[in-house]
């Protein structure tokens, strides 16, 4: 059997969650055969492997967004000629329709006979005549120049993935929707091969959050990018044979955008409990962890002047940011200011990348600061070696720390961005250590009941050969 997984951003490339749940499911079924391909933004990108790679893994294919930037532009002197079911297909698209056949899309837009290159139809007569009538009935109080170039630009990538070559697979496997789960759709329906969707956020909801903080697009053009990626992230839900989230509220989600109940399943991440039993090292002062990549969505910097609050009440605390800090650079240089600012310099210790195991033997509390998280692998981590967990309130980390009718609580859940709330409770938690006990007890507990890599890797061998 091959399976032929399919990442955006991530595995091999980048380190983080997703990827290093791609590593421990590859290495964790050493008899089934692997591909990987790997969507990334631009050939800017400086590539380098951070996994080792696994004999079961058999083929790495990258595949750039920005391809499309190597095609000939060229005017098409010759018509394009579509049926009336195919003009309502392509309209569809063009409007964003959701209630489009994929089925019919794909297999119209991927063949090169019909549209040419996706530069070739973003050029042609039958795309400006569509893009005029979309525009005069929703968007004729903007700007015609700034409505075409941003649709066109929107496009792009998207119809570029049809081009692709098709790598052929028992079974694909997209680790979330939006461009990873288009290419899943689309060699599903052309291999004839069963589709499998694993999402640890929702791809849609994230993007939504990042469009709406961003610059670089405003008014009324933030919400054509939203339902733009939500779009895409139907055909996901209305293709995948199977879909699978790691937690409750997640599935939730999915059903409200579409995706059958009678297709998803929940399917939790798992850790290696052997790796965590942890001997603890004797200490004097409080110490206290963030597993992480030094970038913007793990909002380092709130959990920096946190940690400057908990600093002016007790003393001996040293803050460990444990984990690669050559992500983000400028974010990076941004958070080094930020602790020089504060005059955090000695306090503060950025670990690059280590051993994780050797630094949990002395932290006394886990913190995660993060805007967006699935379901979190260093909060497993943590609770696995038996340490209390404060975590602001993202994806499945409520669903993981809070008291169930099993054990206790072994965490403490935080709102967003709020450094003073993050303080108080690692404070809370520095002064009662017999709490600290407890929920580092009832952490270890959990993760042995629910949260082991064996039942991971069983489940997904499980749903492999349901669907080969």
């Amino acid at each position: 059997m091959v399976i032929c997984l399919i990442a955006e951003g991530a595995y091999p490339y980048v380190t983080g969650g997703v990827s290093s749940w791609i590593n421990q499911l590859i290495n964790g079924l050493p008899h089934i055969k692997f591909k990987v391909i790997s969507l990334m933004p631009s050939y800017k990108e400086e590539l380098e492997y951070k996994y080792k790679i696994p004999d079961n893994l058999i083929e790495i294919r990258t595949i750039y967004l920005d391809d499309y930037l190597k095609l000939k532009h060229r005017f098409i002197k010759r018509k394009l000629r579509f049926n009336k079911e195919e003009r309502e297909c392509l309209y569809k698209l063009l409007s964003l329709e959701s209630d489009v056949e994929w089925n019919k899309l794909i297999n119209l837009i991927s063949n090169p006979k019909k549209i040419g290159s996706s530069v070739d139809f973003l050029q042609s007569k039958f795309f400006w005549d569509n893009i005029i009538d979309i525009y005069t009935k929703q968007y004729n109080e903007e700007s015609l120049n700034t409505f075409f170039w941003t649709v066109r630009t929107m496009l792009l990538p998207f119809l570029n993935l049809f081009n692709q070559e098709i790598m052929e697979a028992d079974i694909y496997h997209a680790v979330s929707t939006g461009y990873a789960g288009i290419i899943g759709v689309h060699f599903k329906q052309i291999n004839k091969k069963p589709f499998l969707l694993t999402e640890h956020g929702i791809y849609a909801r994230e993007r939504e959050e990042e469009i709406i903080k961003a610059n670089w697009v405003t008014g009324i053009y933030k919400k054509l990018w939203i339902k733009f990626f939500y779009f895409i992230s139907t055909a996901a839900y209305k293709e995948a044979d199977k879909i699978v989230t790691l937690f409750q509220r997640n599935q939730d989600i999915q059903h409200k955008l579409g995706a059958s109940k009678e297709k998803t399943e929940i399917i939790h991440n798992g850790v290696n409990l052997e790796n965590y039993k942890i001997e603890y090292e004797e200490h004097e002062e409080y110490n206290i962890g963030a597993i992480l990549r030094i970038v913007p969505i793990k909002d380092v910097m709130t959990l920096i002047r946190a940690f400057k609050i908990v600093k002016d009440t007790v003393d001996s605390a040293k803050l460990y940011l444990i984990g690669p800090a050559d992500e983000d650079k400028e974010y990076y240089q941004q958070c080094l200011g930020l602790v020089k600012l504060l005059k955090l310099e000695k306090d503060i210790i950025f670990t690059g990348r280590v051993d994780v195991k050797e630094y949990l033997k002395k932290i006394d509390v886990l913190v995660l600061t993060s805007i967006s998280e699935g379901q979190p692998l260093v909060i497993l981590e943590g609770m696995a070696s038996g340490i209390p967990i404060v975590s602001t309130d993202v994806g499945g980390c409520k669903e993981l720390l809070e008291e169930d009718d099993h054990e206790g609580s072994c965490g403490i859940v935080t709102n967003l961005v709020s450094a003073s709330e993050t303080a108080a409770m690692i404070i809370r938690l520095i002064k009662n250590p017999d709490l600290r006990k407890q929920m580092g007890k009832n952490g270890r507990i959990r993760a042995e009941r629910i949260y082991s890599e064996k039942s991971f890797i069983d489940n997904y061998k499980r749903l492999y050969e349901e669907l080969g």
